[in-house]
C-alpha cells in the first residue's frame, strides 16, 4: 500500500517535478553564446583576427574526454600496453549509423604516450559493445588510481616544473587534486627510491574540498604528502627543524600557484559561464591572484620555481599580475621561456598590451584615463606596464593555451624563477602614499588594529608589516581631524626571521572536522611497534619514530607511516595550521588466535615497508596471482612449488606475496608486492575488488571470460570455502574495512556533523 497523507487518501506522487506548480517544464540548454565576452576578447586581441571564428566554433562544443595513466613507470607501461593492445587495437574500423568513430588520440606533448584523449559521447558508447568495454574497463581503472580523468590543459603545469625527488613542493590551492596527484608521480618517478628525500603540501582554504583532495591523493599511497587547510595568501611560515643551531624554516623548491579565476577558458565543460560571463568577475579577483603570487614567491627558495597559472583568458587575471609582482621585486624575480619544453604543443605568447574594461563597457588604456569614480573598481596594477617596462619584464614568454590549437580548454601558464630574496611587503609600504584624498578602506591587505591617543581609541587599518621601525597612519580623532600617529610594531626575533616575510597578524579560524590527533610513536616500550618489529623482522635502520597513530588511549586500530619531514612539519606546527590528512596505512589490527602478532599489512603500504622486511616474504608466479586473486580462501597445495614450500614451513599470520618477472618473457614486466595472509590449510589476499582486477588484467587474464567461467564453478568454489576452517577471526570486517578505503572521501576519522 502506498503512504497515506493527512485525508486519508493515497500519496500521489508527480511523474513530473514541476507537475506540483500546475504546469510541466522542459529543460532547456545553456545558449553558447555571449555579446560580451566576444566583443571584450576580439578588442583584446588575444589571437590573429583570422582565427577567431575558429576559435568561437571550437569553445562551443563539447570539451573531449582525456585521461592519464598514473602510478609507477613500469606498472604505467604495463597498462599503456594493455589498453593498446587490448582495447583500443580494436578501435579503427568501428562504425556508427554509418559513420566512422575517431579512434584514440594521443598527446603528443605528454611525456611517454601516457595520456590519450577520447571524443565519444554517452550516446556512441550505448552503440557499441567495444566502446562499452572500454568505458568500464576506464571506469574500474580510474577507481584504483591507475587512470586519472584530467583535463588536457590542466595536465601542463606540473610538467613544467621540472621536479626531482629531492625537492620540497607546496601547491597552494591544490583542491580537487589532480594536479597535486600529478606532482606526486613526479617526485616518486625514480623506482629505486621507494621513500623520496621531498615532500608535497597541499593547501586549501576550502575545508569541505579539503576532503575530497584526500580521495584524490589517497590512491597514489605516498607517506611523502600532507594535506593542510589554511589561507594560501597568508600561509604561516612552517618549522621544518629545531635544535640547538636555532630554528629552520621551510623554503620550497617548487611551488604551483593555480589560483582562483573567473575560468572562461572552461565554457566548453562549464556551458553556464556563458550565461554568467562579465568582464568585472576578473577585476574581483585580481587582488587576491596578486596576494597569492607574493605569499608564493616569499616562500620560494631563491633558485627555486614557481609556475603561475589559471583557466582563465583574461589578461587582467594573467599577464597584469605576473608584471605587478614582476615590477615589484625589481629584478629578483625573472620569467622562464617555456615555449620549446613540451614539443607538440600549440601555444600563442604571451599579451604585452591589452586595455581595461569598466562595467559600463568603457576602454581604458593607461590609469591616469580612468575617473575618480572609478577608482575603486579598477586598480593601477590592472593596466600593462609602460614601453620601457615591457622590454625588461619579457612578458611574451607566459603562455597561453586556446582552445581551437589543439581541441582543448583555454589555459594560461607563466614560469617564474627566483633569483634573489626580495622583501615585496616592505616595498610595497614604502611606495604607497596616502593622502587625504584616497580612503584608508581602499587600501588592500589591511587588518585593523587598535591605536590609543590621548583623545581616545579609535580604529586605524594597518598595512600588515614589522619590516618598518614605524609607520605613519591616518587616524580620525573626536573631533574629526586627520592627525598622524606613529604605530612601532612589536619587534620579533630577527635571527630566527632573517629572510621571512611577516605572518598574519590574524589567526585564521578554523573550519569544519575537529580532526583526530596525529600521534607519533617515540620509543620501543609502545605497545604496537615490538610485536611488529619481532614478527616481521624489521631492519634495524628501519625509523619506528616515523609511524603513527590517530589515537592515544585504548587499542590502536590503525597504524600509518609518513616520512621523516612529513613528521617534523606536523610535530613543530601543531599549533599554527590545521592538518587534514598525511601518511599511508601500514598495518591494520587483527585480534587472531593463531597469529603471533596483533596487526597484519595493509596493501595501501606494501609498497615502502617492504624493503626493511626480512621475513614473512613468499616469492609467487604470475598463475599464483591468478589463484590468489580469483579465488577467496584457495588451499596453499593450489600454489606453485616455491610459495608451497615456503608456506607450508611458515607460521600463521600476515605475509608479503611477492611477484618479479622472470625475463623478458614474463607477464607482467613490474614488480608486485600484495599483502596476504597464512592460515592454518589455506592462504588469501587483502585487496580490495577493483584492484585485484587490475592486478588480474597486468596478468594477462580477460575478466569477462573469468566471471563466466567462476560463475559456472561457483557451486564447487562456495562448497571449498566452507569447508576451510582456518580463516582468521575477523576476517570479513578486515575485508569490508579495506574495500571501503578505497571509497572513502575523508579521513579515516570523519565524524558526524
Amino acid at each position: 500500500m502506498g503512504r497515506k497523507n493527512k485525508r486519508g487518501g493515497k500519496r500521489v506522487v508527480p511523474s513530473n517535478r514541476n507537475e506540483k506548480y500546475g504546469e510541466q517544464r522542459n529543460y532547456t540548454l545553456t545558449e553558447r553564446k555571449n555579446e560580451s565576452f566576444e566583443h571584450y576578447y576580439k578588442t583584446q586581441q588575444i589571437m590573429p583576427e583570422s582565427e577567431w571564428n575558429s576559435f568561437l566554433e571550437t569553445c562551443q562544443k563539447n570539451l573531449p574526454t582525456t585521461f592519464r595513466l598514473t602510478g609507477n613507470s613500469s606498472q604505467a607501461r604495463e597498462v599503456l600496453k594493455l589498453i593498446k593492445g587490448q582495447y583500443f587495437s580494436n578501435m579503427s574500423n568501428i562504425e556508427l549509423d554509418g559513420v566512422p568513430v575517431d579512434p584514440p588520440k594521443c598527446l603528443q606533448w605528454f611525456p611517454n604516450e601516457l595520456a590519450w584523449q577520447l571524443n565519444y559521447t554517452r550516446s556512441e558508447i550505448r552503440k557499441s559493445e567495444t566502446l562499452k568495454e572500454l568505458h568500464q574497463f576506464l571506469v574500474s581503472e580510474t577507481e584504483t588510481g591507475n587512470i586519472s580523468r584530467q583535463e588536457a590543459v590542466s595536465m601542463l603545469p606540473p610538467l613544467v616544473m621540472d621536479i626531482k625527488p629531492h625537492h620540497k613542493i607546496l601547491d597552494m590551492c591544490a583542491a580537487p587534486g589532480s594536479k597535486t596527484a600529478q606532482l606526486l608521480e613526479q617526485l616518486h618517478s625514480d623506482e629505486s627510491i621507494p621513500v623520496p628525500e621531498g615532500f608535497v603540501v597541499a593547501n586549501d582554504s576550502d575545508n569541505r574540498r579539503c576532503y575530497l583532495m584526500v580521495h584524490q591523493v589517497k590512491r597514489l599511497s605516498s607517506p611523502c604528502v600532507m594535506i593542510i587547510n589554511h589561507d594560501a595568501s597568508t600561509l604561516p611560515n612552517l618549522i621544518l627543524s629545531q635544535g640547538p643551531n636555532g630554528v629552520e624554516y621551510v623554503k620550497y623548491d617548487r611551488i604551483l600557484a593555480d589560483v582562483p579565476c573567473s575560468g572562461d577558458g572552461t565554457t566548453r565543460k562549464n556551458p553556464d559561464i556563458w550565461r554568467k560571463w562579465q568582464p568585472g568577475t576578473a577585476m574581483n579577483l585580481h587582488g587576491l591572484q596578486i596576494r597569492l603570487l607574493k605569499r608564493g614567491l616569499d616562500l620560494l627558495n631563491v633558485g627555486g620555481r614557481l609556475v603561475y597559472s589559471t583557466c582563465s583568458l583574461n589578461p587582467i587575471e594573467d599577464e597584469a599580475v605576473i608584471a605587478d609582482v614582476l615590477t615589484t621585486c625589481q629584478g629578483s624575480v625573472k620569467l622562464v621561456d617555456i615555449s620549446s619544453s613540451l614539443p607538440g604543443l600549440k601555444s600563442a605568447p604571451g599579451l604585452t598590451t591589452w586595455k581595461v574594461m569598466n562595467k559600463k563597457k568603457t576602454w581604458y588604456e593607461k590609469w591616469e584615463d580612468v575617473p575618480t569614480d572609478y577608482h575603486t573598481q579598477m586598480r593601477p596594477s590592472m593596466f600593462p606596464p609602460t614601453p620601457e617596462q615591457t622590454n625588461s619584464l619579457n612578458l611574451q614568454q607566459c603562455i597561453r593555451i586556446l582552445p581551437h590549437y589543439q581541441d582543448t580548454g583555454g589555459f594560461f601558464i607563466a614560469v617564474l624563477e627566483k633569483n634573489a630574496d626580495c622583501n615585496m611587503y616592505a616595498q610595497k609600504t614604502e611606495n604607497k602614499v596616502i593622502s587625504d584624498t584616497v580612503t584608508v578602506t581602499s587600501i588592500e591587505d589591511e587588518t585593523v588594529s587598535k591605536v590609543e591617543n590621548e583623545n581616545g581609541t579609535e580604529n586605524v587599518k594597518e598595512k600588515q608589516s614589522d619590516n618598518l621601525e614605524s609607520k605613519e597612519v591616518l587616524t580620525e580623532n573626536k573631533e574629526s581631524k586627520l592627525e598622524k600617529v606613529e604605530i612601532v610594531p612589536e619587534v620579533s626575533n630577527k635571527k630566527e626571521r632573517r629572510g621571512e616575510s611577516p605572518p598574519p597578524l590574524k589567526k585564521q579560524k578554523l573550519q569544519g572536522y575537529k580532526e583526530d590527533p596525529f600521534i607519533f610513536l617515540k620509543d620501543d616500550n609502545e605497545d604496537v611497534f615490538p610485536h611488529i618489529k619481532k614478527f616481521f623482522k624489521l631492519q634495524d635502520d628501519f625509523e619506528m619514530s616515523n609511524l603513527f597513530v590517530r589515537c592515544d588511549i585504548g587499542k590502536k586500530r590503525n597504524v600509518y607511516f609518513s616520512s621523516a619531514p612529513i613528521k617534523n612539519l606536523v610535530t613543530l606546527n601543531e599549533d599554527k595550521i590545521k592538518f587534514i590528512n598525511l601518511g599511508v596505512k601500514i598495518f591494520s589490527r587483527t585480534d587472531s588466535p593463531i597469529s603471533g602478532c596483533p596487526y597484519r599489512l595493509s596493501q595501501e603500504g606494501t609498497e615502502f615497508i617492504f624493503p626493511f622486511i626480512k621475513e614473512r616474504k613468499v616469492p609467487i608466479l604470475a598463475e599464483d596471482i591468478v589463484t590468489l586473486l580469483s579465488q577467496e580462501n584457495p588451499y596453499i597445495f593450489k600454489m606453485s612449488d616455491e610459495p608451497k614450500a615456503i608456506l607450508s614451513d611458515m607460521d600463521p599470520g600476515a605475509v608479503i606475496f611477492v611477484y618479479e618477472p622472470k625475463n623478458l618473457e614474463s607477464r607482467p614486466q613490474c614488480c608486485l608486492a600484495i599483502c596476504g595472509w597464512r592460515g592454518k590449510t589455506s592462504c588469501r589476499s587483502f585487496m580490495p575488488k577493483l584492484e585485484r582486477s587490475h592486478y588480474l588484467r597486468l596478468c594477462g587474464v580477460k575478466l569477462q571470460e573469468k566471471e563466466t567461467k567462476t560463475r559456472n564453478e561457483g557451486a564447487q568454489t562456495e562448497k571449498e570455502s566452507e569447508q576451510a576452517e582456518d580463516l582468521v577471526p575477523d576476517e570479513e570486517e578486515d575485508v569490508t574495512e579495506t574495500e571501503s578505503d578505497v571509497q572513502e572521501a575523508t579521513t579515516d576519522t570523519e565524524k558526524d556533523t
